[in-house]
């Protein structure tokens, strides 16, 4: 409970900031937010539950079972550098999920819902069907089970990685000098834009959502867009105008056929 209260918490307070800060400091003028934010936060309402109902039992529970079997429970180093590299693996997995949910053909129908989404902001980050969530929780569980990660680092984790999913996503901008010091650490709105792009070679680059550093390693980093940042169209790719329009043909579109790239 104490969990679930607290990850609620930080994620309403910083949900609040950067919808401030995107009103205040739009990057640019989004058009369609009436249509979209409807269908995002009813995601987000079904995803809360599925993640309510399924987190509590299931990463609590492997966690427990990490204690005696995990990697880290046999090490004896201090409970603060357990934790830190416990949150390091765990953001490293998502970067690979992330990849193979865009590899792999029918985990990639079950992501593009995500980025289905034709404008980017803070809602975007919630914008994820329930099955790509129940499958991001068993994944997250089996690396909390094999290596040993404490549940005080699998909650500190959750923060991070929900709070900078809606950080990056924000429809806002770091001033010039401060985006270039940010991003050799961390995934910054400029970074994540390029992958939301409607082009290919640019929607499969620049998975990381908290670490900026696994891009760089893994080379997968696309530092500028084709044609600059202002070049960069938001929406699923190979597509020109797709919008679902309903919240039902969001929830199906996992189970239609792949769209074909418009002429």
């Amino acid at each position: 409970m104490i969990d679930f209260s607290v990850r609620f918490g930080v994620f309403a307070i910083f949900f609040v900031f950067l919808i401030a800060w995107q009103w205040w400091q739009p990057r640019s003028i989004l058009l369609l937010w009436r249509k979209r934010w409807p269908h995002n936060l009813s995601l987000l309402f079904i995803g809360a539950i599925c993640v309510r109902l399924i987190q509590p039992l299931l990463l609590s529970f492997i966690a427990m079972l990490g204690d005696d079997v995990g990697l880290f429970s046999q090490l004896a180093w201090p409970t603060w550098l357990t934790v830190l590299l416990s949150v390091v693996c765990l953001d490293c997995l998502i970067y690979w999920q992330h990849r193979l949910f865009h590899r792999i053909p029918w985990l990639w129908r079950i992501h593009r819902v995500h980025h289905s989404d034709p404008e980017l902001d803070v809602s975007s980050a919630v914008r994820f069907h329930p099955i790509e969530i129940i499958l991001s929780l068993v994944i997250k569980a089996l690396a909390i089970y094999l290596l040993g990660i404490p549940i005080i680092a699998v909650l500190l984790f959750d923060i991070l990685l929900n709070a900078s999913a809606m950080f990056n996503h924000t429809n806002a901008r770091l001033p010039r000098q401060v985006e270039s010091i940010v991003q050799r650490v961390l995934v910054t709105p400029d970074m994540h834009r390029i992958h939301h792009s409607r082009r290919d070679l640019e929607a499969n680059r620049n998975f990381g959502f908290f670490l900026s550093i696994w891009d760089g390693l893994f080379a997968t980093k696309c530092q500028q867009a084709l044609g600059g940042d202002a070049a960069i169209r938001i929406g699923l790719p190979n597509t020109k105008t797709y919008q679902p329009n309903s919240f039902k043909a969001l929830l199906i579109m996992p189970f239609k056929l792949v769209i074909r790239k418009q002429k």
